[in-house]
């Protein structure tokens, strides 16, 4: 093989290897198609996570400082996935805990719990005995976990799932539009894209009476720049 065909070669590899690399790192997509939010001026972030999913365990610190820094005008929600990881059906265990009042309490330590401690959090005996040794009652929690309350909003969850495509954990979705996963760029490169997404998504319910993922005119016509947003995570 000559020199220059050699050069050629390298080259193409280079760029093969590079362009699978920024495809692995790029996660940022559009829903099709989008989903609704409510009309309240806020920029919605919803985050779908599991606890048996150790990228989720590791997001959560990140996650939780992101969230503390927003303004007013971004509203952040939780939304577990049915998947059971791990054995675990988050959806269960999240809303039960909700309607307790202990869900922010014991969040980021049933993360722990699964990945740090071992505990095998799916086996209802054994959560059962850690509920308890963290200050709630598991005939109460039982109670809940059967009540109509908590299996509609279980319900809710799975069908939020199927409607947003959900694929992998953890997946962060941005007013309804885009959807943002976290790939081989880490927290920070994907919390650029979705403070992207939340201008675009800003600018958007600024110059439209309507939230964005209604499909009128106004709203569809203004579209983030995809290009402009992944390439933050370089």
């Amino acid at each position: 093989m000559s020199k220059w065909l050699m050069k050629i070669s390298v080259l193409l590899f280079t760029a093969f290897v590079f362009t699978a690399a920024y495809a692995q790192q790029q996660k940022v997509t559009a829903l099709n198609p989008p989903q609704p939010v409510e009309n309240d001026g806020k920029v919605e972030v919803l985050e779908f996570f599991a606890y048996g999913c150790i990228h989720c365990a590791n997001l959560e610190p990140s996650l939780e400082a992101w969230a503390k820094k927003q303004p007013a005008d971004v509203k952040v929600k939780r939304i577990p996935s049915p998947v059971p990881l791990m054995g675990i059906d988050s959806t269960i265990v999240y809303y039960s805990l909700e309607a307790l009042g202990q869900i922010e309490r014991l969040h980021p330590k049933l993360f722990n719990a699964a990945h740090l401690e071992k505990v095998v959090i799916g086996n209802p005996a054994v959560l059962n005995k850690w509920l308890e040794k963290n200050g709630v009652d598991p005939k109460k929690y039982e109670e809940v976990q059967a009540s109509f309350s908590v299996a509609t909003k279980i319900k809710r969850a799975r069908k939020m799932v199927e409607d947003y495509k959900i694929n992998a954990t953890p997946t962060i979705i941005v007013n309804g539009r885009y959807s943002v996963e976290q790939g081989t760029s880490g927290p920070e490169a994907m919390f650029a894209n979705v403070d992207q997404l939340v201008r675009e998504a800003r600018a958007t319910l600024k110059t439209s009476s309507v939230a964005a993922p209604t499909l009128t005119a106004a709203s569809a016509s203004v579209k983030p720049d995809l290009k402009k947003v992944t390439a933050l995570a370089k």
